[in-house]
Formats: structure tokens, C-alpha cells, sequence
């Protein structure tokens, strides 16, 4: 409440803008800019920290590093904060970017082209894929989170596509339109029905 002072033991508790909840960054306004930042500048200190460490400069090697100790930094949480916005995508996407172009024989090739022969893919992607089967988990209930706390089933019958499809609520400001519950419901909705039938979430994510 920013127009009442807080106290404790008669010391004044000043106000903060931003707070850290199990390692996630998250300001007074339910942005993540400053966690977007912060995993972006750790990882970029351990891409090069990898690349200076290791004489051996094979790129299997290499993206195996990378894979165990720099993605899960940039992966950690995401469908709490994934990013929306370009700029913020561009961000996290450009470690991936740097480090691969600095693989030996990379150099000549797009970034496209460095994912496809190493075997990546870009984080965007990963992000979509992380979100879809936390959604699939949650709707078979295979982890502990309420289906209904996030989502609403489709009572519609007659339309094309798969039985679970979720309604998207009307969302009237860009949180909530860009938060977990809604902004991948679209993606949902036109998923096949082979893929939402799937037995298992590791056929699911197959």
C-alpha cells in the first residue's frame, strides 16, 4: 500500500519495485524485464566461461556443455514469465545466438542454419513446446495445479478439432493477456487430435 508506512521493531521498511520469488524477477507492474536481464546476462558469463575453459573445440562437445550448464539458466520457470514482446525474445535468443557463432566452423553460417547442425532449437520454440505440455500435465492432472484456477473448458461441440478445447477469456490489458493461462490457448485449440489424445505426456511431447 503505497500511501502507508510499514514499520518493524520501529525501523522504517522502505518500498521496493521489484521482488525474487523461487529465483524469478518480478516488478510492481507483473513485468519480468529485469529477470529477462538478469538469466540473460548469467548465461552469456557462462557461454564464454565455457569457451575459455575448454581447449577442446569440438562442436558436439561444445553444445553438450552448453545444453548442461547455460539452456536451463534461460529455461528455468518459463511459463511463469515467458517473453512476448520482441526485444525481450531477442534478448534471451541472442545467447544462443553468440555462443553458437563462436563454435569453430559456425562462423559462415546463419543462425538458422547453426541450429539445424547442431541439432538445437531456438528457445522460442522451446518456450511454446514448455507451455503446451504444462498445459497437457495440468488438464490430466499430473502435477498438483488445479485445472479450473487457470483454465475453462470449451461447452462447444459442433466445431472442428479436438474435445478439449479451452475458451479464451476477454482480456482487457496486456498481463493478462500474455500470462500462462491465456496467451497459448490459441496454439492449444489447433493442435491435432492424435497429439491431444496422446497417452502419456512423454508421447504428448514427442
Amino acid at each position: 500500500n503505497p500511501i502507508h508506512v510499514y514499520s518493524l521493531r520501529a525501523e522504517l521498511l522502505q518500498g521496493a519495485s521489484e521482488a525474487i520469488d523461487l529465483g524469478v524477477i518480478i516488478d510492481d507492474k507483473l513485468r519480468f524485464t529485469s529477470h529477462y536481464a538478469s538469466i540473460a546476462k548469467k548465461a552469456h558469463q557462462r557461454a564464454s566461461l565455457i569457451l575459455r575453459c575448454f581447449k577442446c573445440r569440438d562442436p558436439v562437445l561444445l553444445t553438450k556443455e552448453y545444453l548442461v550448464y547455460v539452456r536451463p539458466l534461460l529455461e528455468y520457470c518459463s511459463p511463469v514469465w515467458a517473453p512476448v514482446y520482441i526485444k525481450d525474445i531477442a534478448l534471451l535468443e541472442s545467447v544462443q545466438r553468440r555462443f553458437t557463432k563462436r563454435i569453430s566452423g559456425m562462423n559462415d553460417l546463419n543462425y538458422l542454419q547453426r541450429l539445424k547442425t547442431l541439432n538445437l532449437e531456438t528457445l522460442e520454440a522451446r518456450r511454446l513446446k514448455t507451455d503446451l505440455l504444462t498445459m497437457f500435465k495440468i488438464l490430466n492432472n499430473l502435477i498438483a495445479i488445479n485445472f479450473h484456477d487457470f483454465f475453462s473448458m470449451s461447452t462447444v461441440a459442433n466445431t472442428r478439432g479436438h474435445r478439449f478445447k479451452l475458451i479464451k477469456p476477454v482480456c482487457k490489458n496486456n498481463i493478462r493477456l500474455f500470462s500462462f493461462s491465456c496467451r497459448r490457448i490459441d496454439c492449444w485449440n489447433s493442435l491435432p487430435n492424435s497429439i491431444i489424445k496422446a497417452s502419456c505426456k512423454s508421447l504428448f511431447k514427442s
